[in-house]
């Protein structure tokens, strides 16, 4: 029922949710291949965990992608679990000083009681939107292709990909993002569809307020108003989602396949 001796590739793996389930998966006897942009991060994280590998190459580069299970083809023939965790909120820091702009009028406006309309549409650039979709969803499918032929030698696994209650609710924000994450409810079930006769399972992750640096990225103000759209007043930590993570990748969530968890604090219920 446990991770002793599977072998996980992980991506998002130097920080955050990707290294909090990095740091389990190992905790749990798994052999873990950790990608990430962030090659100091990598080594720096990496370096501390036994039975862990990092490889920096950017998900939305496909052929870089492939080279990775290349390598874990080599060396062991096989995958179980495949963790997409990697992902971007926006696509520079530019973009997120606009962003928490944004929010910090809107924020004042509720102070005053002056009506005040957030806009992001006509903020975002082709270049912006086309680069939250390559790592967010590109690199996500990429990763699964990838590794499909991996988890069926190895008679069947779990694929869990990162989506957002972003994406499940109407929040206004820079569309990109629930966009992308969107998009991942749709792939994880079209996937979980045609993967179910291989017994390799697909399911996703729609957390809300995570603490993650891709989350501190938000000012204060933005924070608390995303709090506001719990009902449990608090951020939750990575290794909270890595328990999550652990129950999707072993025999434990044996019956769930093109699912949706939102540990979201409740800001969804369904």
């Amino acid at each position: 029922m446990g991770l002793n001796g599977k072998i996980a590739v992980i991506t998002g793996a130097a920080s955050g949710m990707g290294l909090a389930a990095a740091k389990a998966f190992i905790d749990e006897g798994a052999t873990v291949y950790g990608i990430d942009l962030r090659r100091d991060g990598l080594d720096r994280e990496f370096s501390r965990l036994p039975g862990a590998r990092g490889f920096a190459l950017d998900i939305a580069d496909s052929a870089a992608v492939n080279e990775v299970f290349d390598r874990v083809a080599s060396e062991h023939g096989r995958l179980d679990v495949l963790v997409n965790a990697a992902g971007v909120g926006t696509p520079s820091k530019e973009a997120q000083d606009l962003v928490d702009q944004i929010h910090g009028r809107a924020l004042a406006s509720m102070g005053t009681g002056t009506p005040y309309f957030p806009e992001f549409l006509t903020t975002i650039s082709d270049e912006d939107f086309d680069r939250v979709m390559a790592i967010n969803v590109n690199g996500t499918f990429y990763t699964i292709r990838a590794a499909v032929p991996l988890l069926k030698a190895a008679g069947g696994g779990s694929i869990i990909n990162f989506s957002s209650v972003a994406g499940l609710m109407g929040i206004v924000m820079p569309l990109y993002y629930p966009a992308s994450k969107a998009a991942i409810v749709g792939l994880t079930k079209a996937a979980a569809a045609e993967l179910a006769p291989f017994n390799i399972r697909v399911n996703a992750l729609a957390p809300a307020g995570i603490d993650t640096p891709m989350f501190r990225q938000a000012d204060d103000e933005t924070v608390e108003a995303l709090l506001s759209l719990q009902p449990l007043k608090r951020v939750a930590s990575p290794e909270e989602i890595a328990q999550t993570l652990i129950f999707l990748a072993t025999g434990a969530s044996a019956h769930y396949t093109g699912q949706t968890l939102s540990p979201s604090g409740g800001a969804l219920m369904v």
